[in-house]
């Protein structure tokens, strides 16, 4: 899609867990300034690095390792407190088993490829090879003993899991070693973007701010439209899944991202870990 002269180029994830969030965005941004490009994350993190972009829902680590080209939008982000359902690690035999192992990843992630590593290594003390790989299921279990997979494929992996295989939530192990919320994704705007294009991005804050909101109490129109798009899901699960995710960026979640920071920066997965600079959006075209 070729992009507008001075439009803030937004990417999208396109998986359940964001899908409420952009549906309630492009409700109501109708207007001109503001585009958006759904991909995978890994695809985002690529865009955002590279220009590509302006603005994205991207994963943490993807900040930690370019952290001097970017702000972070406060107050949201995609996180957990416990399970989620979509960052999982299937696998053929029980975890404490896979010691030694071959683990296939997710070419899709990079903030859960690096949770993984962290868990088998830091926390299990484990040595593991691992194989990148864009795979469903079984046929990643043909091959290796587990899989990580993340997203839509993940929560519909969980409900055809063959008997036997063993279902692992990264986010649970997560908090049991730390006492921490973990966080998947941050809302990060490259630097240049904060000037060059304050007007759209103020408008866009206001809009996302409407739209968390909105997220407290999903309407039957996004319910309906998240069914139509999914229909693996049915209401009761949607709606469990939703509450399941931290949208919100707390204290904890912030001690949570430090200690995810320090844990990568000592696996050779990140550089130091980076300030947190967060930019102030209310300020911008006047203050919204």
């Amino acid at each position: 899609m070729e992009s507008q002269a001075g439009a803030l180029r937004v990417g999208e994830i396109s998986y359940t867990n964001c899908f409420n969030i952009f549906h309630c965005l492009r409700r109501g941004l109708p207007a001109p300034g503001v585009e958006f490009h759904a991909a995978a994350p890994a695809v985002l993190n690529h865009l955002l690095s590279h220009g590509g972009i302006d603005l994205s829902i991207s994963s943490s680590v993807e900040y930690a390792r370019h952290a001097d080209d970017y702000f972070l939008l406060p107050r949201y982000c995609i996180g957990a407190t416990g399970p989620i359902w979509s960052i999982r690690l299937f696998s053929r035999v029980p975890i404490d088993e896979l010691d030694g192992r071959e683990v296939v990843l997710t070419g899709e992630s990079e903030t859960t490829v690096v949770l993984l590593k962290i868990i088998l290594s830091k926390f299990y003390g484990f040595r593991n090879t691992f194989r990148t790989e864009l795979t469903d299921l079984e046929p990643a279990l043909e091959r290796a003993p587990a899989v990580l997979l993340i997203g839509d494929k993940a929560l519909a992996a969980g409900m055809r899991a063959p008997a036997g295989v063993h279902i692992y939530e990264l986010s649970e192990i997560w908090l049991a070693h730390t006492g921490l919320p973990f966080v998947f994704a941050l809302w990060t705007l490259r630097r240049e973007a904060l000037s060059a294009k304050a007007a759209p991005l103020a408008m866009f804050w206001r809009e996302l701010r409407r739209s968390h909101e909105e997220l407290k109490h999903p309407d039957e129109a996004l319910v309906a439209a998240i069914l139509a798009a999914r229909p693996f899901l049915d209401r009761a699960t949607v709606l469990r899944y939703w509450q399941l995710i931290s949208y919100e960026l707390t204290e904890a979640h912030l001690q949570g991202l430090r200690e995810f920071y320090r844990l990568a920066h000592a696996l050779g997965e990140a550089p130091e870990p980076p300030e947190l600079r967060f930019c102030e959006p209310d300020r911008l075209a006047g203050g919204l």
